[in-house]
């Protein structure tokens, strides 16, 4: 695996890269990075020239220049496909990721062949499913104080979704130190996104990937009903970190689906 930058109108990007051939581009959770593909990367490439990138404002990438909304982080998909000379690639989202994945394909449908969709994050309205549930206080900003009480707050943070092991959790706290006290934007963003209204939008085929232990399981049948031409797949007791704890099992979908 390689990592390099490149430049796009708003600032440097962070990538990584692995394997030959056909492009799949892999997008991330919100306040997270490339890195949460890492294991991933080592299945697909096989196969693929597998691409993870850091949003701005997470990871190695610079700071998005003021609060991005999802059809930013899409423009910026474009811009770096544009930068390194990608005409078209399939595209893989997890969380944040699948949103922004969305908003590409919908705005931008020349430039992906085919899409999976893991974990998006569709809230089930009465008699669509589960409610979600959120935990307290996931996503509200984090002020930077003196004595570095901040940092177990971005911790505990880290603890939320299930029990991983601490390799896990320590990758996911430095990436919330990176992302610093402006990473919960991307929260907010992917919250304020109208799925409802956008999924029917989506033109290319689709795999909805959900994980039983995701949040967002109750909602995926819902998902992929709105999507035409699209299919369903569940991992049995996969976590929200899935493509960290099962990395095999998630690159084992999307192959599948390719």
């Amino acid at each position: 695996m390689k990592r390099a930058y490149t430049d796009i109108p708003e600032g440097q990007i962070h990538y990584r890269i692995e394997g030959s051939g056909e492009p799949i581009l892999l997008l991330h959770m919100a306040v997270s990075s490339s890195d949460e593909f890492s294991r991933t990367m080592h299945f697909l490439s096989k196969k693929y020239r597998a691409i993870a990138i850091d949003f701005l404002g997470a990871g190695d990438s610079d700071q998005a220049p003021y609060a991005y909304q999802i059809p930013d982080h899409a423009r910026t998909v474009i811009s770096f496909m544009d930068s390194i000379g990608l005409k078209k690639a399939n595209i893989v989202g997890h969380h944040l990721g699948s949103i922004v994945a969305a908003e590409t394909q919908i705005t931008h449908p020349e430039r992906v062949s085919k899409m999976v969709l893991s974990g998006l994050g569709y809230k089930p309205e009465p008699g669509e499913g589960a409610p979600f549930e959120e935990p307290p206080n996931f996503m509200s900003p984090v002020e930077i104080k003196p004595d570095g009480s901040h940092l177990m707050e971005w911790w505990r943070r880290t603890t939320l979704w299930g029990d991983y092991t601490p390799e896990i959790l320590e990758e996911r706290m430095l990436e919330y130190i990176k992302a610093g006290p402006r990473g919960e934007e991307e929260h907010m963003t992917a919250m304020a996104y109208d799925l409802k209204n956008r999924l029917p939008l989506i033109t290319c085929p689709t795999l909805v990937l959900t994980a039983t232990y995701d949040p967002f399981f109750s909602g995926a049948a819902k998902v992929k009903d709105s999507i035409p031409n699209s299919k369903l797949a569940i991992i049995k007791n996969g976590p929200i970190y899935l493509d960290r704890a099962m990395p095999e099992k998630f690159a084992e979908a999307i192959l599948k689906f390719l």
